[in-house]
């Protein structure tokens, strides 16, 4: 039986393409995770709202899975109102799979704090609607934003031969593209880098990212290791640079 250890279901949006392979990637022996999908209309503050009410109905489905922790999977959808909308989203997944429930915004909000940072950079995919909306969530949370970037991503589009109809814009970013946009937020001052959105390959450089920079660099927190308490993604413990500069 897969999951003998821990069973780890996702909720995640039905254009995701990179949290499922990634978090498969990372995920140790006797750990499994299982996904439901919900419909994202279109990526704007409605189509997430819209998105939001459907994660019930993928709620249910992963109840019979007996899953250890169920995370919602979406970033954007997570921050896309205040913590009040955050809290009660994940209280609702936690009523309906009767497990402990977490989502991505509300485990990088955990993951900053317990690294001790409160001033970050922050890169995204997103639009500056979006962009916003991220960046009123983590103010009212008591975070500096010393910078935010993003790539104005929005709509689906085919990129033949790699795709043969349109899907998800962000997930067809290269791994040297995102690396790129995390440098162009660096700025004087922020203790730790924060990437937003589960759909943005990110596993690939986040290692090289930590490296170079001298900050962790928090990847929307996937819990890589089936611990339902919203830990750090960041590998392991942070190098010695960035516990120094946080």
């Amino acid at each position: 039986m897969y999951g003998w250890r821990t069973r780890i279901g996702l909720i995640i949006p039905h254009v995701n393409m990179t949290l499922e392979p990634e978090i498969n990637s990372v995920l140790p022996a006797g750990t499994s995770a299982h996904a439901a999908r919900m419909v994202i209309p279109q990526l704007d503050p409605e189509g997430l709202r819209r998105m939001a009410e459907d994660s019930v109905r993928a709620a249910e489905q992963l109840a019979e899975l007996d899953a250890d922790v169920v995370v919602f999977g979406c970033t954007s959808g997570s921050f896309i109102e205040d913590r009040a909308y955050e809290a009660d989203l994940v209280r609702r997944i936690s009523e309906t799979t009767g497990c402990p429930a977490l989502s991505t915004t509300g485990a990088s909000v955990h993951a900053l704090r317990t690294l001790g940072v409160d001033r970050i950079a922050v890169a995204t995919p997103y639009d500056d609607t979006i962009n916003q909306r991220l960046a009123n969530f983590f103010t009212s949370e008591g975070f500096d934003l010393v910078s935010l970037v993003g790539l104005g991503l929005r709509d689906r589009y085919a990129q033949p031969p790699l795709t043969r109809r349109p899907v998800s814009a962000i997930a067809q970013q290269s791994e040297e593209l995102v690396y790129r946009l995390a440098r162009s937020a660096v700025r004087p001052g922020a203790q730790a880098l924060f990437i937003s959105c589960t759909n943005l390959p990110t596993l690939g450089i986040i290692t090289r990212l930590e490296q170079d920079l001298g900050y962790p660099s928090s990847p929307r927190t996937k819990p890589p290791s089936g611990t339902p308490a919203g830990r750090p993604a960041l590998g392991s413990s942070p190098p010695r640079s960035a516990r120094s500069a946080a």
